[in-house]
């Protein structure tokens, strides 16, 4: 009985360090996309910003709570850096760049259609250029790249610089 016990408990600490793994994972890969994020703000003309960037995130609490933690203290050419979570697709429009997260996937074709005319960059998680997205983060060989659909960016009316589509894969 001691010995079934016993199991039991490392059976149960081993799952938690598993799950402490996998949220650190997250974490990391949050704040690797959101750094991202920061330089495609930098890399990208903008015809419609004011005095600061709004950036919709379309995700978790969990990432949301992580680009915050990143984007929120940062700037560029003296504008701030908002974000806000999004409920809706409908909210897109109010956003320079929207991020998707997976589990949101299925949702990029209507929130493109929401937001095409207004100079949105749409970013999504594992894909979805085929449905839209501008910008889809991919990963190879377990490293966290992006590709970039040039045709919906133009669509979007936005001018990506040479060096991020030369970043791209």
């Amino acid at each position: 009985m001691k010995a079934i016990k016993l199991i039991i408990v490392v059976c149960i600490l081993m799952m938690g360090v598993s799950v402490s793994n996998n949220t650190q994972a997250q974490a990391t890969m949050t704040q690797v996309e959101s750094l991202y994020i920061y330089n495609f703000i930098k890399n990208i003309q903008w015809n419609n910003v004011s005095d600061k960037y709004i950036i919709g995130v379309y995700a978790n609490d969990e990432t949301y709570d992580g680009f915050n933690k990143v984007l929120s203290v940062r700037k560029f050419n003296g504008k701030s850096i908002v974000l806000k979570k999004l409920d809706d697709a409908s909210q897109a429009s109010e956003c320079h760049v929207v991020f998707v997260g997976q589990t949101n996937g299925s949702m990029v074709k209507k929130i493109v259609a929401e937001a095409d005319t207004n100079n949105t960059l749409i970013v999504s998680e594992r894909g979805q250029l085929n449905n839209g997205a501008g910008i889809a983060f991919v990963l190879v060989n377990s490293k966290l790249q992006f590709k970039i659909n040039q045709d919906a960016c133009k669509a979007a009316g936005l001018q990506i610089s040479a060096s991020l589509l030369s970043l791209g894969v």
